[in-house]
C-alpha cells in the first residue's frame, strides 16, 4: 500500500553490494498471502505465488529486488482458477502427496492452454521472470514408456516461454534430465532438500540421507559445470531458526544459493542474507476509544519502539489475530490490553502459546487481556488468589533501575496482582503484611510485563510519566539487541530542520493601524527573512470562488502566488472546508460546533477536501514547475483509513496530528508522539512537535507563548535525539506583534543551531522510508534497503565504528548523546559492517546538505551535494588534507580531530584530497 519505487533495471545486470562475493544473487520464495513486500526487499530475487492477495510486480520492482511468479509446469492444483477450464484428458495422474493432478506434457494443446492461460496472464501482470516447479513430475506417471515423450514436451514448454518472451528469466526447479536440452534457456537451476528435508506422508522435518544429499550434489555439478547458479531449498521448522541459520550457511560454504524456510514456503526464511525483523505487532482493544490513536499503545508504547527503530503495526484485539508464522516477520509482540476480557473472545491465550513456541517474544503493559491466573498456567507460573489479597502494609523489596524512570513507583493494595514466574528476572517486587509476593515488573523466558500501576500513570492536566524505562523494557523483554536503527531526525549527522504552516489566518488582517493580510506579512515579514525550505498550506475555499469569502477570491489567489513564487517555498494543502474532525464519530464530535466552515451548499466529501484541493492549489496558484506536495490535517487531525488512502490516491504526502509538547514544566516523554500511525495500511505521518496553538492556550495568550517550543526542541534532542527541529505554527501567528516576534525568536534559535535545513516533504518521505526499510544480516554485516530517502543509522557508541574500508555506500559517522550516527550514501542501498576501532581513511562527519552522489578515491573522496543553507562541511581522519570545488581550495579550519570548511547554498561538487 505504501508506495514502493518503480525502476526498471534487471536484477541480473545489477551489481549490488549486499550480496555475499561468492554468490551471484540472493533468493527468497514466499507463496503465503500477503507477503511482507518491504522485507523482501533485501532479496535480489523473489519468488510468490501469484494467486497470493496484495503482490503487484510492476509496483514492487525496484533497481535491487524482483518478483518471480510460481509456475506448476508438471501438475495442476484443483484450486487454481483455471482448473475448470482443463479438458479432463489432459489429467493423467495423481500426485497423491500433494493432492495434485498430473498433466499430458505431451499434448500440444495442453502446453498451448498453458502458454495462453497461465503464463500469458502473468506476463500482462507483470511477471519478468518465472520459478518452475514440478518439472519431474511426469517420473509419477505409471506407464512409463509415455515418460520420453512427456520429457519432450516439458522442454517444448521451456522453448515456448522463452520463443514468446526471450527476456523472461526461467528458474528451473529440477528438471535435470532436461538439462542438457534447454540450458541456455535457464537463468538458475533449483533443488529441494540437501541438508534439511520435510517428509509429507509423515509430516516430519529431518536431515537428507547422505545417499540422496550425494545424488543431489552430482546434479548440481552439472548444472554448474552448465555455467547455471545453483539455489538449494531446505526445510526446517520455524522455531528451528538457529537451525535453519546453520544451514543457510552450510549450503552457502558450497557456493551454492541458500533459502531455508518452513515446509509451506510461508515465513521469512534465512537465506543469503537474514532478515532482522523491524516490525512489532501491537495489540489493542478498540473498545478504548474511536480510533487507534486514542489508545495507550499508541499513545506512549509506540514512540520509544520507534526510537529503538521498529514499526508497530497495530492490531484490534476485537478482530481475529493474526495466523501463520510469525516468526522471521515480527521482532516481538506488545499488548496493553484494555480490560481482563480484552482478549478472551479471541482465544489469546492459545494463541500466545503458539508465538511463545515459535520463539516470538511478548510483552504486556498493565494486564494480560485475560486473568492472570490462565497466563500462569499456561507459561509455568505460580498466582495467588486476588481474594487472597490482605490489607496490610504493601512495601517494595526488590527495584531495579528499569523501575522509576519518571516517577517513582507507588504500590497500591487494589491492584496487587499476587503472580510471579519460574526463571523471571523481576524488576519489582512487592510483598503485603501476610507474606503474599508480586513480581509487578518482570522479564521471562517469553518476554515481560509491567503491570498496573507500573508502565505509566496518568496524571493532571493530560500530564503521564511512565514509570518504568521504557526503551529498557522493550529492549529487554523483545531482545533487541545490536540493530542498526534507521533515523529521520539526522541526516548526515546534523539535525533536521524543518518548517511548515498551516493557512488559517491567511485573510486575517496584522493588528496594527494600516496593517496588511496576515499571509502579506508572512510573506514580507518572516518568509523572506528567514529563506529555509518551507511548505505552506492554502485552505482552498478561502481562494475559490465557491468559498467562503467569495469576494475577495482573485485577491487573495494574487497574494497566494506571491508566496510560492518564493524558490524556498513548498505547496501543501490544509484542505478545501478545513473540517474540524474527519469521523463522525461521538468522540470526534465532542468540542466542536460545526464539522468544518459554513461553506453554502457544500456537504462534506473527501474528493473535494483532499485531491480536488491540490489541483486547484496546482492550477490557479502555483508558478510552473511546482506542484501541490503535502495534505496538512485539520480540525483534530485524525483522518480514517479513507482519508489517508485518498491522500496516498492523489499522490500527496501527509503531516499533522501527534502531541509532541514536552516542556520544562512538562517534562516527560509521554509527550512525545511517535512518527505516526498506521491505519488499513495506510501511513499517518504526525508533525514532529505542536504548533502554537498549544503553547499560546489555544491562541487565547500568552501570544508569545510559542517561544517556549524551543524547550520542546532542547528536550527532543538530549538525552535522546528523539524528534527534528520542526517550525510549524499558523499564519495568524503574525497578525499579533506578541506572536511574531516569537516566531522570529525561534527562528534565530533554530538557526544557531547549525541544523540541515529540509523541505517538510523530505521528512515526510524520510518517515515512509523508516517504514520501508529493511535491515538484514549478511555475513558479518547487515545489509540496508530502502527508497533512498533515509540514509541515516544509529547504534550505540558502544558498539563499534563503521568499517569504511569493507562498507560500502557508508560515507562516515559522528557521535551524538551516547548514540553513533552512520551517514549512508545516496542510492538505497548500504553494507555496513562494524569495527572496533576507528577507522584509517578519511570520513564524512558532518554535513547540512543533501548527498546526490558519492565515490571513495585513492586518495579521498567526491561529493556532490544540495544545501538549503550555508553551513559547515566536517570530515574526520583529514589531517593534511585539502578540500576543493570547481577545483579551486576552500578555507579549511581545524575543529579538535576534524577537518571543517564553509559551504553555501546551491549544488555542486567537492573533493576530498589526501596526499
Amino acid at each position: 500500500m505504501w508506495f514502493l519505487i518503480v525502476l526498471l533495471s534487471a536484477v541480473c545486470l545489477l551489481a549490488p553490494v549486499s550480496v555475499r562475493a561468492d554468490l551471484p544473487f540472493s533468493v527468497a520464495l514466499y507463496y503465503a498471502p500477503y507477503p511482507p513486500l518491504f522485507e523482501l526487499q533485501a532479496f535480489d530475487l523473489v519468488v510468490v505465488e501469484p494467486d497470493a492477495a496484495g503482490v503487484a510486480p510492476s509496483s514492487y520492482r525496484s533497481a535491487r529486488s524482483e518478483l518471480f511468479a510460481y509456475i506448476s509446469v508438471g501438475e495442476i492444483d484443483p484450486n487454481r482458477s483455471y482448473y475448470r477450464q482443463l479438458n479432463p484428458v489432459w489429467l493423467i495422474g495423481d500426485n497423491q502427496a500433494w493432492k495434485s493432478k498430473l498433466v499430458d506434457l505431451a499434448d500440444p494443446a495442453w502446453r498451448a492452454f498453458f502458454l495462453d492461460q497461465v503464463v500469458e496472464p502473468l506476463w500482462a501482470a507483470g511477471y519478468r521472470g518465472f520459478f518452475l516447479d514440478t518439472l519431474d513430475s511426469y517420473q509419477l506417471v505409471q506407464d512409463k514408456q509415455r515418460h520420453p515423450a512427456l520429457q519432450a514436451g516439458l522442454a517444448e514448454v521451456i522453448r515456448s516461454i522463452k520463443q514468446r518472451h526471450p527476456e523472461a528469466r526461467l528458474i528451473l526447479n529440477r528438471g535435470f534430465e532436461i538439462l542438457d536440452q534447454v540450458k541456455e534457456l535457464a537463468f538458475a537451476v533449483a533443488a529441494e532438500s540437501l541438508f534439511q528435508n520435510f517428509d509429507p506422508s509423515s509430516g516430519a522435518y529431518g536431515e537428507v540421507k547422505e545417499t540422496d544429499r550425494q545424488w543431489l550434489l552430482n546434479r548440481f555439478a552439472e548444472v554448474r559445470r552448465a555455467g547455471l547458479p545453483v539455489i538449494a531449498i531446505d526445510y526446517v521448522a520455524p522455531k528451528d531458526r538457529e537451525l535453519a541459520r546453520k544451514t543457510a550457511e552450510k549450503i552457502r560454504s558450497l557456493g551454492f544459493i541458500p533459502w531455508v524456510t518452513d515446509k509451506d514456503l510461508a515465513s521469512l526464511g534465512v537465506g543469503a542474507v537474514e532478515v532482522q525483523p523491524r516490525m512489532i505487532l501491537g495489540l489493542y482493544d478498540g473498545n478504548e476509544g474511536s480510533d487507534p490513536v486514542y489508545t495507550n499503545l499508541q499513545r506512549f508504547a509506540v514512540m520509544p519502539l520507534n526510537y529503538l527503530g521498529y514499526q508497530v503495526e497495530l492490531h484490534d484485539l476485537r478482530q481475529p489475530l493474526p495466523a501463520g508464522i510469525l516468526r522471521g516477520r515480527y521482532a516481538g509482540i506488545v499488548l496493553w490490553p484494555y480490560s481482563d476480557q480484552s482478549g478472551i473472545r479471541q482465544k489469546l491465550p492459545d494463541w500466545l502459546r503458539q508465538q511463545h513456541a515459535a520463539g516470538v517474544p511478548f510483552a504486556f503493559l498493565d494486564r494480560f487481556g485475560f486473568p492472570y491466573q490462565q497466563l500462569a498456567r499456561e507459561f509455568n507460573g505460580t498466582a495467588g488468589s486476588a481474594a487472597s489479597v490482605g490489607s496490610q502494609e504493601l512495601r517494595i523489596i526488590h527495584q531495579t533501575n528499569v523501575v522509576g524512570f519518571e516517577k517513582a513507583p507507588l504500590p497500591r493494595r487494589d491492584l496487587l496482582v499476587p503472580l510471579r514466574f519460574k526463571d523471571s528476572d523481576a524488576q519489582l517486587t512487592l510483598r503485603d503484611g501476610k507474606g503474599l509476593v508480586s513480581e509487578a515488573v518482570a522479564f521471562t523466558p517469553w518476554g515481560g510485563y509491567a503491570l498496573e500501576p507500573f508502565s505509566v500513570n496518568e496524571l493532571l492536566d493530560e500530564q503521564a510519566r511512565w514509570v518504568i524505562d521504557p526503551f529498557a523494557f522493550f529492549g529487554k523483554a523483545l531482545r533487541i539487541v545490536g540493530l542498526p536503527a534507521p533515523d529521520v531526525t539526522t541526516e548526515n549527522g546534523v539535525r533536521l530542520l524543518l518548517a511548515h504552516i498551516d493557512a488559517d489566518g491567511f485573510e486575517s488582517m496584522v493588528e496594527r493601524p494600516g496593517g496588511p493580510l496576515g499571509v502579506t506579512e508572512l510573506r514580507e515579514r518572516i518568509l523572506k527573512k528567514y529563506r529555509i525550505p518551507t511548505t505552506y498550506s492554502i485552505i482552498t475555499s478561502t481562494l475559490g470562488d465557491r468559498g467562503v469569502v467569495q469576494n475577495q477570491a482573485q485577491f487573495y489567489r494574487n497574494e497566494a502566488r506571491e508566496v510560492f513564487k518564493l524558490p524556498w517555498v513548498e505547496a501543501g494543502s490544509h484542505t478545501f472546508s478545513h473540517p474540524f474532525y474527519w469521523q463522525d464519530t461521538e468522540q470526534a464530535r465532542q468540542g466542536y460546533d460545526a464539522r468544518y466552515l459554513p461553506i453554502p451548499g457544500y456537504s462534506f466529501d473527501l474528493t473535494a477536501e483532499i485531491p480536488d484541493s491540490a489541483d486547484f492549489i496546482n492550477k490557479n496558484l502555483l508558478p510552473p514547475g511546482k506542484k501541490t506536495k503535502l495534505l496538512q490535517w485539520s480540525g483534530d487531525c485524525t483522518p480514517g483509513p479513507d482519508a489517508l488512502a485518498a491522500t496516498y490516491a492523489a499522490g500527496l504526502g501527509n503531516i499533522n496530528g501527534g502531541y509532541t509538547l514536552i516542556t520544562r514544566s512538562n517534562k516527560s516523554i509521554t509527550s512525545v508522539a511517535p512518527l505516526g500511525v498506521s491505519k488499513g495500511g495506510w501511513f499517518q505521518v504526525f508533525a514532529p512537535n505542536k504548533n502554537e496553538n498549544v503553547y499560546t492556550n489555544e491562541w487565547t495568550g500568552p501570544f508569545y507563548g510559542y517561544r517556549r517550543v524551543i524547550e520542546t526542541f532542547e528536550l527532543t534532542d538530549t538525552p535522546r535525539r528523539l524528534k527534528p527541529i520542526n517550525i510549524y505554527y499558523h499564519t495568524y501567528s503574525v497578525t499579533k506583534e506578541a506572536g511574531r516576534r516569537a516566531l522570529e525568536e525561534v527562528y534565530d534559535w533554530a538557526l544557531a543551531q547549525q541544523p540541515h535545513a529540509a523541505f517538510t516533504s523530505d521528512y515526510v518521505n524520510k518517515v515512509l522510508d523508516f517504514n520501508r526499510t529493511v535491515v538484514a544480516r549478511s555475513g558479518v554485516g547487515w545489509l540496508i534497503r530502502n527508497k533512498g530517502d533515509l540514509r541515516q543509522l544509529r547504534l550505540p557508541i558502544s558498539i563499534g565504528y563503521p568499517d569504511l574500508i569493507a562498507s560500502r555506500n557508508v560515507l562516515g559517522f559522528s557521535e551524538h548523546n551516547d548514540q553513533r550516527y552512520i551517514h549512508l550514501g545516496p542510492g538505497g542501498e548500504a553494507y555496513l559492517q562494524l569495527s572496533k576501532a576507528p577507522p584509517a581513511i578519511p570520513w564524512l562527519a558532518s554535513l547540512p546538505a543533501r548527498i546526490e552522489q558519492f565515490k571513495r578515491t585513492s586518495d579521498g573522496m567526491e561529493l556532490t551535494l544540495t544545501a538549503h543553507q550555508d553551513g559547515t562541511i566536517r570530515f574526520g581522519n583529514a589531517a593534511g588534507c585539502r578540500l576543493l570545488s570547481s577545483g579551486k581550495p576552500l578555507p579549511v579550519t581545524r575543529e579538535g580531530m576534524l577537518l571543517a570548511a564553509p559551504i553555501t547554498s546551491g549544488t555542486y561538487a567537492v573533493t576530498l584530497v589526501c596526499r
